[in-house]
């Protein structure tokens, strides 16, 4: 025996061996208090966030939070679900809250509850109308310019059901139908309904009766009639033409814009007749910075010939100009303001700062460029006249990129159209720039951006 393992050893294994079993017996004791404490702290949090269930329920498989971030999370949601701001938002909304509370919640404190609630308070009819004219400017991209379209008799929601006769949730639109009745409840007055007792519970039921694959169906409320048809396309009628005016006042007001039939009339002009009067303020909304740096990809400023001469005409604080520069290019700039043309030249980077109203200006004065990069006025189709006349001022190589109101593509005015037809003819492209790009400017007028060569040169 003592050949094979000393006595000494045997006795070390067992002594590691009795506290090994003490030291299980240990962890074990605690691992039962841990979960009778742990137990006792998820009993805590359902009472002080009751109604978080539905939104910020569990930790998402993979998710690295911290226990007081998910707790703060939960509680936020829960609060935030307990007032009247939950009937005000829109799934989108909704989303949103939500990942901003599972990845950066804010301490929950009596102080920061006050602070916010009455915040959200503040904003809640904003909060409505957003959600309104999101909904719809998702339904169909003419939303997306209240000035040029508003909301008719009908809707269409485009692949509602897929080819089995199913919800087609990669679409969600019957989020969308949710989302439209909770609108027009609120908009007669009334708290939003449960699922099962709106406009999708009776569509469910009205499926299930009909059996399985794709067939066609049509319910009726008091609010609209909806068909769907074979291909999984939904149409929506409107029956209260009340509320219909009502939302389409609010998406005005969200954007700044009345509704087309209460515009004043008046004549548009043409194509080739300018409004020369001043914009309000000059129609002066800075180019926010990530709109500014997208122009600025999108004006492809190098050029393996030499260094690129490029105009910002209306360059207010050279938002654009100076990212040019910082590109190496060689920038002029116009701006009628005299303190934003005194503080362009100031900064001692630009070629040329002129102070003057760049539609009286002539391209003799100033000579032709490679590129013109612009974020011109937008107030009355004054983004087109400006558009236009910087056309004059470009080489035959040259490129012209101009971020343009959405009332631009869509408007049926006699402008607008000779505009879209010009800028066909030169093979230009219109693209979205990303919603609320001017929100941090104070406008919410959705943009787009024009990108076209002088010669008709295909965009690419």
């Amino acid at each position: 025996m003592n050949q094979l393992i000393t006595r000494a050893s045997i006795a070390e294994i067992a002594k590691r061996r009795d506290a090994a079993v003490a030291a299980y017996e240990r962890a074990r004791a605690a691992e039962a208090e841990a979960k009778l404490q742990m137990d006792e702290a998820a009993a805590m949090l359902k009472i002080a966030a009751p109604f978080a269930a539905g939104l910020f329920s569990t930790r998402e498989k993979g998710q690295v939070i911290t226990d007081r971030h998910y707790i703060d999370g939960r509680v936020w949601d829960s609060v935030i679900h307990s007032t009247e701001l939950n009937h005000l938002m829109d799934k989108k909304a909704k989303d949103d809250l939500r990942q901003q509370l599972m990845t950066d919640a804010p301490e929950f404190t009596e102080e920061n509850a006050y602070a916010t609630i009455e915040h959200f308070a503040a904003e809640a009819g904003m909060i409505f109308r957003r959600g309104i004219a999101e909904m719809f400017s998702n339904l169909d991209r003419r939303f997306r310019s209240h000035s040029g379209w508003k909301i008719g008799s009908r809707v269409i929601l485009d692949r509602m059901f897929d080819e089995n006769g199913w919800w087609n949730y990669h679409r969600d639109h019957r989020s969308t139908l949710q989302d439209i009745e909770r609108t027009f409840l609120i908009l007669d007055g009334r708290k939003p309904v449960a699922d099962y007792a709106g406009i999708v519970g009776q569509l469910e039921s009205a499926r299930r009766l009909e059996g399985h694959g794709a067939r066609q169906t049509e319910v009726e409320s008091e609010f609209y009639t909806i068909r769907i048809f074979k291909n999984g396309n939904a149409h929506l009628w409107f029956r209260r033409d009340d509320l219909v005016t009502r939302a389409n006042r609010m998406i005005g007001e969200y954007y700044g814009e009345v509704i087309p039939e209460e515009r004043k009339h008046e004549d548009d002009g043409g194509l080739n007749d300018p409004k020369r009067e001043m914009a309000k303020n000059f129609g002066f909304f800075p180019t926010p910075d990530a709109l500014a740096d997208r122009t600025i990809d999108i004006a492809s400023l190098y050029s393996r010939d030499g260094i690129l001469k490029v105009l910002e005409p209306s360059a207010g604080t050279g938002q654009l100009a100076r990212r040019a520069v910082m590109a190496g290019a060689a920038v002029d700039c116009i701006e009628c303001q005299p303190h934003l043309a005194n503080d362009l030249k100031a900064a001692g980077i630009y070629g040329r700062v002129t102070c003057s109203d760049f539609l009286a200006l002539n391209p003799r004065t100033t000579g032709l460029y490679d590129r013109i990069i612009m974020n011109p006025p937008f107030d009355r189709e004054r983004d087109i006249d400006h558009v236009m006349h910087a056309l004059k001022f470009l080489n035959d190589g040259g490129l012209l990129v101009a971020i343009m109101s959405a009332h631009t593509e869509f408007a049926d005015t006699r402008k607008a159209t000779s505009f879209r037809e010009h800028i066909a003819k030169l093979n230009g492209v219109f693209s979205d720039n990303p919603r609320n790009s001017f929100s941090s400017v104070g406008t919410n007028v959705n943009t787009i951006t024009l990108k076209v060569w002088k010669s008709g040169r295909k965009v690419w």
